[in-house]
């Protein structure tokens, strides 16, 4: 189901602009340091949204991919609950998300998703509210929220349990909690720092990617406070030790990448910088600690959050977000990635 209506893209704040701007040609990074994967994957088009979003929660929930809230159709507080039927190639409408916001962290448990905090302006102005989603009755409802507000969270699901990975509230964080929906209570960890003053520090971070290999979490890239200031950092959680240390950093450092393990490998694509966008895919083996460069984005974006890409099969969703540096263009353009 598309809004014939809209555009594939759509200005936030000028309402006049309907597609990408062609400046963005000198802001696109497409390449990579690293050498080229034996084998770089591909991408494939896929049907388009119905309305172009942009800092959106992106979360795989029982074999559909569900788009929350974001930057939408000129604001930056939409309730929009978009989902894709991979079996069925169409979008519908689902329950609007109860409080409008952007940068939501969401992630999902079964047929149900849990999302977290968010910021009610453009990038700013964090809430603490959370909820559960129940896709098997399209209804919404609230959950204890987290004990200090912020936005742009990364959240991952590890042995029944939600992280909630830094984010920011006026400046970025280095906070560790994590969701128990059995209990529905929160319970701090061990906080995005080096374990030794000599090692830099893995917090105090937002808009990263976050993936888990075996029982460990990776957060990997990500920014302190802006994007003058993004990071290379692939630091890992070790939950048995609540202990963090590093592995091989990022070849490029960026913000607002989508992060994922798949085949055995963690792909890290898109993301911001000042003056750039990125296209550039890069992949990491956990095995060897060394990366690779993959094929690059058709159209480089950034701006999914939470699981930041949603998984179908063999298939990286990655529907919509911003083709521009900053929150001004968003898109309903909508591919995926596959090793196949």
């Amino acid at each position: 189901m598309a809004d014939e209506n809209l555009p594939l893209f759509l200005g936030l704040n000028d309402k006049t602009v309907t597609d990408i701007p062609k400046t963005v040609e000198k802001q696109r990074y497409m390449v990579s340091v690293a050498p080229k994967a034996a084998n770089p994957g591909r991408w494939v088009e896929q049907p388009r949204m119905p309305i172009p979003t942009g800092e959106h929660a992106v979360i795989e929930c029982h074999g559909k991919i569900h788009s929350i809230a974001g930057y939408a159709k000129h604001r930056v507080d939409q309730n929009f609950h978009q989902v894709y039927d991979p079996a069925r190639k169409s979008w519908t409408m689902k329950a609007p998300f109860p409080h409008p916001c952007n940068h939501v962290a969401g992630v999902s448990i079964g047929t149900k998703i849990y999302t977290f905090g968010g910021f009610v302006e453009q990038n700013r102005c964090p809430h603490s509210k959370c909820f559960v989603y129940d896709a098997a009755t399209d209804q919404w409802a609230p959950i204890a929220p987290i004990s200090r507000p912020r936005g742009a969270v990364s959240a991952i699901v590890l042995d029944g349990k939600i992280h909630l990975l830094g984010g920011r509230d006026v400046r970025s964080v280095e906070w560790h909690e994590v969701y128990d929906p059995q209990t529905n209570k929160y319970s701090d960890r061990a906080s995005m720092r080096g374990s030794t003053g000599t090692q830099p520090f893995v917090g105090q971070r937002d808009h990263m990617g976050v993936a888990v290999v075996d029982g460990k979490i990776h957060a990997i890239a990500g920014r302190m406070d802006s994007y003058d200031f993004n990071t290379s950092l692939n630091a890992v959680y070790d939950p048995k030790a609540d202990s963090w240390s590093f592995r091989a950093p990022l070849p490029t450092a960026r913000s607002g990448p989508s992060c994922v393990y798949i085949d055995g490998k963690i792909v890290v694509f898109g993301g911001e910088a000042t003056g750039k966008v990125f296209g550039t895919n890069e992949i990491y083996d956990p095995k060897s600690d060394s990366w690779e460069a993959g094929t690059p984005m058709a159209i480089p974006r950034h701006g999914l959050h939470g699981a930041t890409c949603a998984v179908i099969g063999n298939m990286v969703h990655v529907p919509g977000g911003g083709p521009v540096p900053g929150g001004q263009v968003q898109g309903a353009y909508h591919d995926a990635f596959t090793f196949d």
